[in-house]
């Protein structure tokens, strides 16, 4: 047939029985409720060869050895994908993420943070120093103070109790 005449065919070519849609079921489950040719039926049908499961393994074998093993994907390849997804995500961070939604933070956070950790003085004073925040000639207060103010002070303001546990 040639190809200026093919939209003029109309049918598909294949035709049912009339009213075959209208039967088939009724005319299966006829078929389905005999019992006689339920009842018949020894075996299935269905047959293998004899000593076929004692040769197929031997078969499979013998034919993957004769041909090579081509690998579903190679290294090249996924040095190169893994290549331009890590360009894209470093990317998109650079480009995307630039929206500077930082909070700024207070003194009163940071305080917070210090009371409810379990950092003593010491290792406070070290991670600072390993920050390298603070200079050599950080100070902390710079008063001038005698004994008997600083005596005064700690009876004013703290238990006998908590100077001797410490």
């Amino acid at each position: 047939m040639k190809k200026e005449k093919l939209h003029n065919i109309k049918s598909n070519g294949f035709k049912v029985p009339d009213n075959y849609f209208d039967t088939v079921e009724d005319a299966f489950f006829n078929r389905l409720n005999k019992k006689d040719s339920i009842e018949g039926i020894i075996t299935t049908g269905f047959k293998t060869p004899e000593g076929y499961f004692d040769s197929v393994e031997h078969n499979i074998i013998s034919k993957l050895n004769d041909k090579p093993v081509i690998s579903l994907y190679s290294r090249k390849a996924l040095y190169y994908i893994s290549g331009i997804a890590a360009s894209l995500v470093l990317l998109f961070a650079i480009f995307i993420n630039n929206d500077n939604n930082t909070e700024d933070i207070s003194a009163e956070m940071v305080t917070t943070y210090f009371e409810n950790s379990d950092l003593d003085s010491y290792e406070l004073a070290e991670l600072l120093a390993k920050a390298e925040i603070i200079d050599t000639d950080f100070k902390v207060m710079e008063t001038d103070f005698n004994e008997e103010h600083l005596e005064s002070y700690l009876l004013e303001n703290t238990d006998i109790e908590t100077i001797l546990q410490q």
